[in-house]
């Protein structure tokens, strides 16, 4: 049977939430009121939603407000979830495409860390019947993206497999990464000057889902987002002793890259996708991150990043990880080395299929790409166009 699902405004999607777990405690901080109020205006407005875009953002916003009622919930059960100490963890950064997810989810594969595998992502409030519900869920996530193969093509994502702690932002209403997927101009403005409550708010969720999973017990979290280029300042802060890794790559190849994926995101949602203007604004967007990320180096006393290109990653993900687990004052164990092997087999470059593009195609030039980022062009010669 069919069930109807609420419109797209947030007193009926807060009501079928509550609905669906009996819940109504939303928490001290109903600050994410406002945010959600502007992301839902800009989804029946800007983001020019089709039909299955309509129905797909309705499901993910009952999906968020359901768990952060049962993340509430539980908090005010178990306070001592805010008394779990996390492991300094190693935070992978740069702009999109510059392999940081091969190099996060290679990491991952050591039993010796924690993982945000996507069932988790998608729903870290625990369900009757788990883990096998959520995992259940996120199996059926990953089987509708099997049925977009450009899409796993440029960014797979596998239920069992690691992906954005961002992710566990979005129950914030605050996250960057709603207006990649979407075109939600006004509320990427709106949420420029709130990243460091979502972030704060990330990390409690990264302590909720360590206290499911019974405690540390001296794993990391293996973090990992492009969007954390711009925050530096705030997870240097939040995670005291964190190793920093940042990705790079010939921003021109990046840009094009990024700009082929997002066309795929918004093509799921929406009919009417807006290509020229897509390498301009997303060349201003990534320009002004690593404006910032470049401030944070220059203004943050220790702050140490190492820094590996995108080749590294792609011929030598050994000695990357080496080099990563030496700062973070680990051993590489035959277990992990072991299983990093196993995960590089299993998953080469190319397995979910090629993938082909043209940057001329979203408006991406060198010109662009140098009015952009002549900061970072500066500060790494190498990686400015020829």
């Amino acid at each position: 049977m069919n069930v109807a699902l609420p419109p797209l405004e947030r007193e009926p999607l807060m009501a079928a939430a509550s609905a669906a777990t009996g819940l109504t405690d939303w928490g001290d901080d109903v600050g994410f009121i406002d945010s959600l109020d502007i992301l839902l205006a800009d989804m029946r407005t800007t983001a020019e939603l089709n039909e299955i875009g309509v129905a797909s953002q309705v499901q993910d916003i009952l999906r968020l407000l359901i768990n952060r009622l049962g993340f509430t919930r539980d908090l005010r059960e178990h306070p001592e979830i805010l008394d779990e100490e996390l492991e300094p963890p190693i935070v992978i950064l740069g702009l999109p495409r510059t392999g940081t997810s091969k190099l996060q989810r290679t990491i991952a594969a050591d039993p010796g860390m924690q993982r945000l595998e996507v069932w988790r992502l998608l729903n870290p409030a625990p369900m009757p019947g788990d883990p096998q519900t959520r995992m259940a869920i996120g199996e059926q996530f990953e089987a509708a993206l099997r049925q977009v193969p450009e899409f796993m093509a440029r960014h797979p994502m596998e239920a069992h497999e690691p992906d954005e702690d961002l992710w566990l932002m979005e129950l914030t209403f605050d996250a960057p990464v709603a207006s990649h997927r979407l075109h939600l101009p006004n509320h990427r403005k709106w949420i420029v000057d709130r990243q460091d409550s979502a972030y704060a708010y990330m990390r409690t969720v990264l302590q909720y889902l360590q206290w499911q999973d019974g405690g540390a017990r001296g794993r990391p979290w293996v973090l990992k987002s492009p969007m954390h280029i711009g925050q530096v300042a705030v997870l240097y802060r939040l995670f005291p002793g964190a190793t920093f890794v940042q990705c790079h790559r010939d921003v021109y190849t990046v840009l094009g890259s990024y700009c082929s994926l997002i066309e795929v995101a918004r093509g799921m949602n929406s009919d009417v996708v807006h290509l020229a203007s897509m390498g301009p604004d997303f060349g201003r967007f990534w320009g002004d991150y690593t404006a910032r990320n470049l401030a944070a180096r220059a203004s943050i006393p220790g702050l140490d990043i190492y820094d590996v290109d995108y080749e590294q990653i792609r011929d030598d993900i050994d000695g990357v990880v080496a080099e990563i687990y030496r700062r973070a004052g680990r051993r590489v164990t035959d277990e992990a080395r072991a299983a990093f092997y196993e995960y590089n087999t299993r998953r080469p470059a190319g397995h979910f299929g090629a993938h082909d593009y043209r940057p001329s195609r979203w408006g991406v030039t060198t010109d662009l790409v140098g009015e952009c980022f002549g900061a970072y062009f500066d500060a790494f010669p190498r990686l400015a166009p020829n």
